[in-house]
């Protein structure tokens, strides 16, 4: 039994009284409609589709396969590849199986790769199809120097001798698995986190507090059976994993996205006329970049989900224009869990210009620097607890201990309330440049630039300065056909009538921003990295 530490018996009795909690697992949902709809479809991705029973026989064979091959109940699976339908049956066939698996984000190399085997000591790995580096041959490595990672197998059919996922899934159920099935209220997988501060946490996740939260979105974004629901993040991230857990409640199909451009999506869209789709900000800015947006029929798209960020207003007005679709706005964290979101019946302003209202259970308090509470409208840490949060870190006891002070996990994002209970994020605590003493907010300076006709998408970063301690550099993606130059730029801000010392001091036009290794946020250390080997002068 592989139980999360961090939930206590009180916790987990007092969510399971109000009703946030229950005990059927994921997986448990899905074979219920097998049950009730066997030949409705269930599940997509660009190459291979499922109904409702077809995915239960594949996930019964997937489970029977990983018990056959030896690997062991509360074993630990790594898992790296791109998004597919099969990484979605193997998922649901560890809960039958009784084995965790780690999802990996694709960019990991061997540094993380490394850090995270550390922690989690794998019994094996499950490797996609990624042309990008040799994953076979570090896998292989890593099984050499660790006695007890004995499996490797690969997603897709192979011609390296691997068994695979997918030829588990053509095979028989395995009878008595019974026994070794997750079991509330269990660790039912692993995510990393990105790293963007260094070597990735390992963040224990359970399908219960995902079910709860997927009951939440059913309920706000009026989720039936007769919806059609994109992912467009990878599995490795809260996001991404969030749908898998909601979808199949409702009864609704999901596509998933094996990476993500603007072209792909829009066209899986408009293949599988989807309803609802999953994105974080930077996705939005790329499609409105996208030339021949205009000509992909989106008309079956009622809403699209926005979160890892705050989503520039001007950015979410356009959308909204282009496609005709709802944005809905939502608040949560790799670590934590969801903690706000709104419903398409919200009001458009209030959509997009904050994260929605707080989860149901969700207890949340903004503090001052000193911990102090703060009431609505001031800013300050957004602190949250609640049957919507996640484990702790695999390996990491102080990591926890940091986190989680006071019952509450700590999240660094500044924000506040509005007096009628909407959350609206701020930015990182991080994410402030001190200029000379004076507060620079990144978001701010951010969606101030996004209103400009020229500008796709911008962020701002830091640039060590001697005289001023920072300054504030802006990277701007541009709009098809667009120019702009620091000299408008300059004149465009001060049009805005912000404080003088908000306005970027230089201007750096990029075709488009690195990502961090999950794939859903600027890497704003890449963009000051980029910076610190430049030799110009700060414009």
């Amino acid at each position: 039994m592989t139980a999360i530490k961090r939930y206590t018996d009180e916790m987990i009795d007092a969510w399971v009284a109000a009703g946030h909690w229950c005990p059927e697992r994921t997986v448990d949902y899905w074979r219920r409609n097998a049950q009730s709809r066997p030949d409705a479809g269930a599940l997509a991705d660009a190459q291979s589709a499922y109904t409702w029973s077809e995915a239960m026989r594949a996930v019964d064979g997937i489970a029977a396969g990983l018990v056959a091959a030896g690997v062991p109940r509360d074993g630990v699976l790594l898992a790296q590849g791109p998004n597919s339908a099969l990484f979605v049956l193997f998922r649901l066939a560890c809960e039958e199986a009784g084995v965790i698996p780690a999802f990996l984000h694709a960019g990991f190399r061997r540094a993380e790769i490394d850090a995270v085997a550390e922690k989690v000591d794998p019994a094996g790995a499950v490797i996609g199809a990624d042309g990008r580096f040799d994953a076979l041959g570090l896998y292989r490595d890593l099984r050499g120097r660790l006695p007890g990672m004995s499996q490797l197998f690969s997603i897709e059919r192979n011609s390296q001798g691997l068994p695979s996922i997918a030829e588990f899934a053509q095979g028989p159920a395995l009878p008595g698995i019974r026994d070794r099935r997750i079991r509330p209220y269990e660790m039912t997988g692993i995510v990393t986190s990105s790293g963007t501060t260094g070597l990735p946490k390992c963040i224990e996740y359970s399908c219960w507090p995902r079910l709860a939260s997927g009951r939440v979105y059913i309920e706000r974004l009026k989720i039936t059976e007769r919806d059609v629901v994109l992912s467009c993040l990878p599995f490795s991230t809260g996001g991404g994993d969030m749908q898998f857990h909601t979808t199949a409640q409702a009864g609704a199909r999901f596509i998933v996205l094996p990476q993500f451009s603007p072209e792909s999506a829009c066209a899986m869209i408009e293949r599988e006329r989807v309803t609802g789709a999953v994105v974080v900000p930077t996705m939005i800015a790329r499609i409105l970049q996208l030339p021949g947006l205009g000509g992909h029929d989106l008309s079956s798209l009622r809403w699209v989900t926005s979160g890892g960020g705050m989503l520039p207003y001007d950015i979410g007005a356009r959308f909204e224009q282009a496609t005709g679709a709802k944005i809905i706005q939502g608040y949560g964290l790799m670590d934590y869990g969801a903690l706000a979101s709104h419903g398409v019946d919200d009001p458009r302003e209030m959509r997009l210009r904050s994260n929605g209202l707080l989860l149901p259970g969700t207890e949340l308090q903004v503090l001052d620097e000193h911990q102090r509470p703060l009431p609505p409208g001031a800013t300050g840490e957004i602190c949250a607890r609640g049957p919507h949060c996640n484990g702790g870190y695999i390996g990491d006891p102080s990591g926890v201990r940091a986190a989680w002070r006071d019952g509450y996990f700590h999240t660094g994002d500044l924000g506040h309330l509005t007096s009628d209970g909407f959350l609206v994020l701020e930015g990182r605590s991080k994410d402030i440049i001190i200029r000379g003493g004076q507060n620079i907010s990144a978001p701010e300076v951010e969606m101030i630039l996004c209103r400009h006709p020229a500008v796709a998408d911008a962020a701002l970063v830091a640039v060590p300065d001697q005289e001023m301690g920072e300054r504030a550099c802006a990277f701007v993606v541009l709009r098809p056909g667009a120019t702009l130059d620091f000299g408008a730029m300059v004149e465009f801000m001060k049009s805005q009538e912000v404080a003088a010392w908000k306005i970027p001091e230089r201007l750096e036009i990029i075709a488009e921003f690195p990502m961090t290794a999950a794939g859903n946020k600027v890497d704003k250390r890449g963009l000051g990295a980029s910076l610190q080997r430049s030799t110009r002068p700060v414009t």
